[in-house]
């Protein structure tokens, strides 16, 4: 069966916001970027695809936004665990996963991504380039055990669980590279703001 829309679907959208914030010196979370703050962005598209939001991080910074705050169970700091604890939160087989500091992603790239999802996979998830895009993606709630199992064997990249599990990557070869070079584009420090 192959789900195709998103009004035909039910899931949770889980905004990864727990990492350190070491290189932008602040909580990048709430960098200010064109007048509203990174997470904005993620919120905002978010808000257009699904009902059902949650936020990973690991501090109280976020509360205000009025969305569940979800905090890491998994003692490591990587997206896993933030993964795994939105996953573990959510009540819907499939969860979009989306990084709080990748502020050009779009409702369009996101349709494209949802029209790969079908029950014999578990993760479906953009390609561009040769590189795979993992904190853009869809994530089934089947991943938590295998997510723990890599956990306990210090396997902590995110491309280590799809070697694990059915999975589909959507190549966006058809997209101009400027295109891709802004959808993907993310914020780890100040002065990356200023190439939006």
């Amino acid at each position: 069966m192959i789900l195709t829309t998103f009004t035909s679907m039910n899931f949770t959208v889980i905004i990864l916001a727990g990492g350190q914030s070491s290189r932008m010196g602040s909580n990048k979370a709430l960098t200010p970027f064109s007048g509203k703050p990174l997470i904005a962005y993620a919120i905002d598209v978010a808000r257009l695809l699904s009902g059902n939001i949650l936020i990973s991080a690991n501090n109280h910074d976020l509360d205000y936004l009025g969305f569940p705050v979800v905090k890491d169970e998994l003692k490591v700091r990587a997206p896993l665990a933030g993964i795994h604890a939105g996953l573990r939160a959510s009540n819907t087989d499939w969860n979009l996963i989306l990084s709080c500091d990748m502020p050009n992603i779009t409702k369009g790239l996101l349709e494209r991504l949802s029209a790969g999802l079908d029950q014999q996979v578990r993760m479906v998830l953009p390609l561009h380039d040769g590189f795979i895009e993992p904190l853009c993606a869809f994530y089934h709630r089947d991943l938590i055990s295998l997510i723990e199992r890599n956990f306990k064997e210090g396997k902590l990249s995110l491309l280590d669980l799809c070697g694990g599990v059915p999975h589909k990557l959507i190549d966006m070869a058809d997209t101009p590279p400027e295109e891709i070079a802004l959808l993907f584009k993310n914020v780890n420090e100040k002065k990356d703001l200023i190439f939006f």
